[in-house]
């Protein structure tokens, strides 16, 4: 999600992460790629063959929710780490920073709420992204961010009812997710975006 949020800034809404050049803006869209997508699915996949390796488990899913807290825990932690380095040690735009901050907590609260019940995470995703879009499109809008929320919403729709389809989550558990999703990017941008 960060990728795909940062991309639409970055090129669509430019105003919204200025001072960002467009030559820094795609180091830094790198940058976010690899460490909010690319070595977390890494991580993943490869725990995941290494726990199938030694009888374990017979599935590279996650189908229960026994399965899914350490993997989402590594994630929390990492994404703490890459949040206090960008925010922190390369001071990205404060922007970004209210986003990737709030992208961490999703995380922290749905793996948190892992330990008890199994929540989307593909439902709190989607749904963060409808969120940070709409709330960055009232406190810019002059950043024209209707058509991408349209689009954010209809992604998220076929996200979250393939889901549904392919028996991964029940009603209740992407409902949470997107309830999760929300509730912190929309009061994030609202709240701590000048």
């Amino acid at each position: 999600m960060p990728t795909y949020l940062f991309a639409l800034l970055f090129y669509y809404a430019p105003i919204i992460t200025k001072p960002i050049s467009v030559a820094n803006a795609n180091y830094l869209l790198l940058a976010i790629f690899l460490t909010t997508f690319l070595i977390p699915i890494v991580y993943v996949t490869v725990s995941r063959f290494l726990v199938i390796r030694v009888n374990y488990l017979t599935v590279i899913s996650m189908p229960t929710r026994q399965e899914r807290v350490l993997p989402f825990f590594f994630i929390s932690i990492f994404y703490l780490i890459v949040t206090f380095l960008f925010v922190y040690k390369f001071n990205v735009n404060p922007v970004l920073s209210v986003v990737l901050a709030a992208t961490t907590a999703i995380i922290i609260i749905v793996s948190i709420s892992t330990l008890f019940i199994k929540v989307s995470a593909y439902g709190a995703s989607s749904c963060g992204l409808v969120g940070f879009i709409f709330g960055l499109g009232m406190k810019y809008p002059q950043s024209f961010l209707v058509l991408p929320l349209v689009g954010a919403l209809l992604l998220s729709g076929l996200v979250m009812s393939s889901r549904l389809y392919l028996g991964a989550h029940k009603p209740l558990d992407i409902l949470i997710g997107g309830i999760v999703g929300l509730t912190v990017s929309v009061p994030s941008v609202l709240f701590f975006v000048q």
